[in-house]
């Protein structure tokens, strides 16, 4: 049971400067560790071209904090955007170990890694130990992020490349910018529940069977947010459609709220602990 989270680039445009932007982001990427968020897909709720900086900073800064530590020096590009990338706080997930030395590492163990030397034999692979390690039965191009499995064989190590789908814990969320209208968007991000998230939604608890019943069935549940400054109603009444003909279900996961507005960061904080409840305890 899978969760995306769909959010709009006017995100941070309620933050008057970089440093507090990347503040807001940072808020978002441990939210979707925290709540074994698998992807963040970020749409442009106004115009793509005004708001692609902000969209471009929202998925470096993501991305960034998605990175391993060990490998962020090799994969990841300097840029303007990530001036302030220091106070940004940890994921602590477990695709983010704290072992650095090869002496601590388990057979079965599984590693983020990138891919430094690649030769007829195969690929040096930096796993974060002390030297890059060697990856069994692949050649690939040097800076190719990879899922490995440790293995030891004969008193040596190795390494074997696997899909992230065989990882059964939480191995951390992708970031993709989305094109097009939020209504055109929703209208291809099947297969998968839509549920969409408005002060003038329904109550999760009256609707809460049939959302699980379909998010058990469909395997993924999209939550997607409106921004700072337009809800979902009306940008998606500004595309010229309704809610209805776009979601499954339009819920309002702060009810009797105390404010006279909730912050993004905020509404997807209050609806990933509500579906969390609800979600059992999967790996997943």
């Amino acid at each position: 049971m899978e969760i995306s989270l769909v959010l709009p680039g006017s995100l941070v445009a309620d933050a008057p400067d970089l440093r507090l932007k990347t503040l807001k982001v940072g808020q978002i990427g441990r939210l979707a560790a925290i709540y074994r968020v698998s992807e963040v897909l970020l749409y442009a709720d106004y115009s793509f071209d005004k708001q692609r900086e902000d969209l471009v900073l929202v998925k470096e800064v993501l991305d960034y904090m998605e990175t391993p530590q060990y490998l962020r020096k090799r994969l990841i590009p300097s840029s303007p955007r990530l001036r302030y990338a220091g106070i940004l706080p940890p994921l602590a997930s477990p695709h983010h170990p704290l072992k650095s030395r090869k002496s601590g590492l388990q057979d079965g163990e599984f590693r983020e890694g990138v891919v430094v030397k690649s030769d007829p034999r195969g690929c040096l692979v930096d796993i974060g130990v002390e030297q890059p390690q060697r990856l069994l039965g692949a050649s690939l191009p040097e800076g190719t992020r990879v899922t490995v499995r440790v293995v030891m064989k004969d008193d040596k190590l190795y390494l074997e490349r696997v899909n992230r789908s065989e990882v059964k814990t939480y191995w951390g969320y992708e970031v993709r910018i989305l094109k097009g209208s939020l209504a055109s968007i929703l209208k291809h991000l099947r297969p998968g529940l839509i549920v969409l998230t408005s002060k003038y939604g329904v109550t999760f608890r009256s609707v809460s069977e049939q959302i699980l019943d379909g998010w058990r069935r469909m395997g993924r549940l999209f939550l997607i947010f409106g921004g700072p400054h337009r809800g979902l109603r009306e940008i998606l009444e500004d595309e010229g459609v309704t809610p209805e003909e776009v979601g499954d279900f339009m819920v309002n996961f702060i009810p009797s709220q105390g404010t006279r507005t909730v912050r993004t960061e905020e509404a997807v904080a209050a609806a990933l602990a509500v579906l969390n409840l609800f979600r059992g305890n999967g790996s997943k």
